[in-house]
């Protein structure tokens, strides 16, 4: 049997609402990616992937990791919705993994600095939700 908060307050609505943000935001980039040659050589052309192995194994390579990352956040997203400790968790460290990543795929850029703050508004929101999760009172 676990243990789930009965309530979490605006932080955890707001969570909620920044994942989906970012669930959207992904699978938009690989659309629009796939959708518009441009975008895809203006943003992968210049990433280590795509100086060193070419932008059609860039784009292979990203749209996979965007898509593998959209789907965790998804997870995340259904364990938020059941209050569940570990999603907040997952948050953080798909976000970091995400950022990790991107070093490799993008060049960096002042977008990538905008992504950065994006990551750390993530993480903090995480954080904040699970201690929250931590101190409220729980329902059996």
């Amino acid at each position: 049997m676990t243990t789930k908060p009965t309530s979490l307050g605006a932080i955890h609505k707001i969570l909620i609402f920044f994942v989906i943000i970012n669930i959207v935001g992904d699978i938009g980039n690989v659309a629009f990616w796939w959708a518009s040659p441009d975008s895809r050589a203006a943003s992968l052309n210049t990433g280590y992937i795509g100086v060193n192995a070419g932008v059609d194994n860039a784009l292979i390579a990203g749209t996979i990791t965007l898509l593998v990352v959209a789907v965790i956040y998804i997870e995340a997203l259904f364990g938020l919705m059941k209050r569940t400790k570990w999603a907040p968790k997952l948050i953080i460290a798909i976000s970091i993994a995400n950022r990790a990543l991107a070093l490799v795929l993008y060049f960096i850029s002042p977008a990538f600095a905008f992504w950065a703050v994006w990551t750390i508004i993530l993480i903090a929101l995480s954080y904040l939700d699970l201690r929250k999760m931590n101190t409220v009172n729980t329902v059996t």
